[in-house]
């Protein structure tokens, strides 16, 4: 009995992979203002219930079960290119800023950006109305290890700024009719009104370029993953970070934390952990494994 083995690198092994087996061909793009039932879901609880640090529910990002709190959206433009399109995230809020005759988002969310999956932040994109500010801007990453919510900082001008428009944000109460889920407000017995979203939109090209800049190079089918984070200021996380109960100050890493989200491709397409990827290929070439006499 003759036998022919098959013995790849890891790194081809999780191209493999990437490339074409469990990334899903299709994700269907959403508008910044369409039903979450459009958008692509992160899975796990964004967020615990009343565990921001400053006291304004505005802030506190909330989320789990079929109530989802984080959500993507990715709009490829089409086949001509892999590194084009847009870009979006939506994070669900306890209550609204503003006031009652005019809510209002009053203050920055955060999504942090680990482009090369080596357990530290990048870069952020940061949405800021905070007093009279109003853009979405591409941060750097500050000198910090930005390996854990105490060691990140954050450039507090940003590298690439964008005027607000009806087409790349957009702030409204949730209505779990149209956005799916079974109920608009998730804290009943901390605010009793409806949750909000708040959504904004970059241009992929300008996120790829920018992490480009850092020495990281990405396409819409390369691994990332995301931290999600409301404050008062745009240097720091400082009230509330998703899928972290608390936690605010904690050296732990963002790893052990439970702090980053899946590993995911620009639209949302979950890619597994290299872990799994190994054990999974080592199965498909055990079964397809040839065997002659």
């Amino acid at each position: 009995m003759n036998s022919i083995s098959l013995k790849l690198p890891f790194s081809s092994i999780t191209a493999l992979f990437y490339g074409s087996v469990l990334i899903a061909p299709f994700c269907q793009a959403a508008t910044v203002s369409d039903p979450s039932t459009l958008w692509t879901t992160f899975q796990g609880t964004y967020d615990f219930l009343s565990d921001q640090q400053t006291g304004a529910t505005a802030g506190d990002i909330v989320g789990s079960g079929t109530n989802r709190g984080f959500f993507v959206t990715f709009n490829n433009n089409g086949p001509s290119s892999n590194t084009d399109g847009t870009l979006g995230f939506r994070i669900r809020l306890d209550s609204a800023g503003g006031n009652t005759n005019n809510p209002a988002f009053d203050r920055v969310a955060f999504i942090g950006i680990d482009g090369d999956i080596d357990g530290d932040i990048d870069a952020f994109l940061g949405l800021n109305l905070q007093g009279n500010s109003a853009e979405i801007g591409i941060h750097s990453a500050g000198t910090g290890s930005n390996t854990s919510p105490s060691t990140t900082t954050i450039t507090s001008t940003p590298a690439t700024r964008y005027s607000l428009t009806a087409a790349n944000y957009n702030y409204r109460p949730v209505n779990f009719l149209i956005d799916g889920g079974t109920t608009s407000d998730v804290t009943t017995t901390t605010t009793g009104d409806p949750d909000y979203y708040v959504s904004f939109m970059v241009p992929f090209a300008d996120v790829v370029a920018f992490l480009n800049t850092k020495s990281i190079s990405i396409n819409d089918q390369s691994p990332l993953r995301y931290v999600v984070a409301t404050s008062t200021q745009t240097n720091s996380l400082n009230q509330d970070l998703g899928g972290v109960n608390s936690g605010i100050n904690s050296s732990t890493t963002w790893v052990a934390l439970g702090g980053f989200s899946q590993i995911v491709t620009a639209s949302g397409t979950v890619i597994p952990e290299p872990s799994s990827l190994l054990l999974l290929f080592t199965s498909v070439v055990g079964f397809c494994a040839i065997r002659r006499r």
